[in-house]
C-alpha cells in the first residue's frame, strides 16, 4: 500500500538530526495522512465501494523509526462485516481472482484493477509534498526560536 518515509525527502542528514525524533515523526505522519487521503480517493474513484468497509479501514500503520529517520505504511486494517480480511479484499481487487472462470451471474470474471499502481504513484507524490511542507514549516519554527 502507500508508504511515507524520510528517505524520500531532500533533507540533509545533519538537518534531520537537528530536528530531533519528535519532529521527524510529525513529518512522516503528515506524509502518511496525505497518502491515506489519496488511497481513499482512488478506491472511491475506481468504484470499489459497496459497503464502505474497505475505505473506512484505510489508515496509517504503526510508526517505525530507525537511525536518522522513520516510516509509516498506509493500508486497510481489520475485517469487513462478513469477517473477511480487508487486506485480502484489496489484494483480490488489485490482482483479480485466478482460476475463476465466471462470476455468479454467468459473466466472465473480472481481471484485477491494478489500482495500487496509482495509489503508489499518486500517494508517493502527495506524501513527499506533505512531508516537505511539514519539514519547511518545522524548520521555520526552529529558525524563529
Amino acid at each position: 500500500m502507500a508508504w511515507a518515509s524520510t528517505s524520500d525527502l531532500n533533507i540533509p542528514a545533519a538537518q534531520l538530526e537537528k530536528m530531533g525524533r519528535p519532529m521527524i515523526r510529525k513529518i512522516v505522519e503528515a506524509g502518511a495522512g496525505a497518502a491515506e487521503q489519496v488511497e481513499k480517493e482512488i478506491i472511491t474513484r475506481r468504484g470499489h465501494v459497496r459497503t464502505g468497509d474497505l475505505v473506512n479501514s484505510i489508515r496509517p500503520g504503526e510508526y517505525r523509526e530507525w537511525l536518522g529517520g522513520g516510516a509509516q505504511e498506509v493500508y486497510p486494517h481489520g475485517d469487513n462485516r462478513n469477517g473477511e480480511r480487508l487486506q485480502t479484499i484489496a489484494y483480490v481487487i488489485n490482482y483479480g481472482r485466478g482460476g475463476r472462470k465466471t462470476n455468479r451471474d454467468g459473466t466472465r470474471s473480472r481481471m484485477g484493477d491494478n489500482f495500487m499502481r496509482d495509489v503508489d504513484a499518486e500517494g508517493e507524490r502527495a506524501a513527499i509534498q506533505a512531508m516537505q511542507e511539514e519539514s519547511d514549516r518545522l524548520m521555520a519554527e526552529i529558525g524563529a526560536e
